[in-house]
């Protein structure tokens, strides 16, 4: 089987290589390409075959009831459009154009879950330390990325295709930021026995093979192909310090923050919670290489201070995660 683990470098480098492609960040590398609203109704009713009808239903209800909302507030724009991107459960998936907001959305939102899950209001000493440390260091997230050249030329053969893919609204300035696009599933038009639940790849598939079994998307390792060609890749990649260092480095360079990406007062509260949330993973020296730090090279009551937060001994003692490469900034 082939590696399906890149470099951070590689998949920038990719990127650069090739325009053809699209992306989408996810925190883990368990994600799969499942709409949230999808989510939702699987957790809801974990014993129930939902249709695609029913699914229908529960997306009118959550677009009347947003579209009534958006009248209230003077907010203009398309409402499915302008609820994915605020937060609302719909049955859409984003995408971008930029490798690196893609980067950005998996990166944050994993240092997020972290802090609150495994920190927050949790007793923590030294052994639970270095636990987080290499969890955090050694934590696997996936980038899907999608040719969009090539989705064209199947769509253009294929007019019913169920995947639809297009750019989002961007005379909305966070839309526009995120050089956005969404994908969703024309519900009329898949294959029997697909399911709410199925990522939109399998419906895909499906679809393909029950209307043109000769012309099926062939599936390899963390990719499907369509001719031969890369219809869409799967890639998963570790962060370890050097890679989160770069990484915070190359979005600030690209105008990839949240300040940008969401340019309201969202953006100013998202790089101050990051930054509050970085800051914790500084004073417990969770942020540090994947290497194991020895006793012998440290004494046990500085140990201690780390382990209390002494954020001075962290500093002087450990290559911590240089903050100054980023959006994120240090609390003094």
């Amino acid at each position: 089987m082939a590696n399906l683990f890149l470099q951070f470098g590689e998949i920038i480098l990719e990127a650069k290589n090739n325009n053809n492609f699209i992306y989408r960040g996810c925190a883990f590398e368990n994600y799969d390409l499942v709409p949230t609203l999808a989510r939702k109704l699987r957790a809801e009713r974990p014993n129930q075959d939902i249709s695609f009808d029913q699914y229908d239903i529960f997306a009118a209800i959550v677009e009347n009831a947003a579209k009534r909302g958006y009248r209230e507030v003077n907010m203009n724009g398309n409402s499915n459009e302008l609820s994915q991107h605020y937060g609302i459960d719909t049955s859409y998936l984003d995408w971008s154009y930029s490798v690196y907001v893609a980067l950005y959305f998996a990166f944050t939102s994993y240092i997020k879950q972290f802090v609150d899950e495994k920190i927050l209001d949790q007793d923590i000493d030294i052994c639970k330390m270095y636990c987080l440390r290499d969890d955090f260091n050694k934590h696997k997230y996936c980038i899907y990325r999608l040719n969009k050249t090539l989705y064209a030329e199947l769509k253009k053969q294929y007019p019913k295709l169920p995947l639809i893919v297009y750019d989002t609204d961007h005379k909305n300035k966070r839309m526009e930021s995120q050089q956005g696009l969404l994908s969703s599933i024309d519900t009329n038009n898949v294959a029997q026995g697909s399911k709410v639940q199925d990522s939109q790849i399998q419906i895909l598939v499906d679809w393909l093979h029950s209307n043109n079994s000769s012309d099926s998307l062939e599936k390899k390792d963390n990719k499907y192909l369509w001719k031969n060609e890369t219809l869409l890749e799967k890639i998963t990649y570790k962060l370890p310090q050097r890679d989160r260092n770069c990484l915070q480095k190359y979005l600030q360079e690209n105008g990839v923050t949240s300040t940008k990406l969401f340019p309201d007062f969202e953006g100013v509260k998202k790089n101050i919670e990051f930054s509050e949330d970085y800051n914790i993973l500084r004073d417990w020296e969770i942020d540090y290489q994947e290497a194991p730090l020895h006793s012998n090279f440290i004494a046990k009551e500085d140990l201690l201070k780390m382990a209390n937060g002494d954020q001075k001994v962290i500093d002087s003692r450990l290559n911590t995660d240089q903050l100054k490469e980023g959006e994120f900034f240090l609390f003094h």
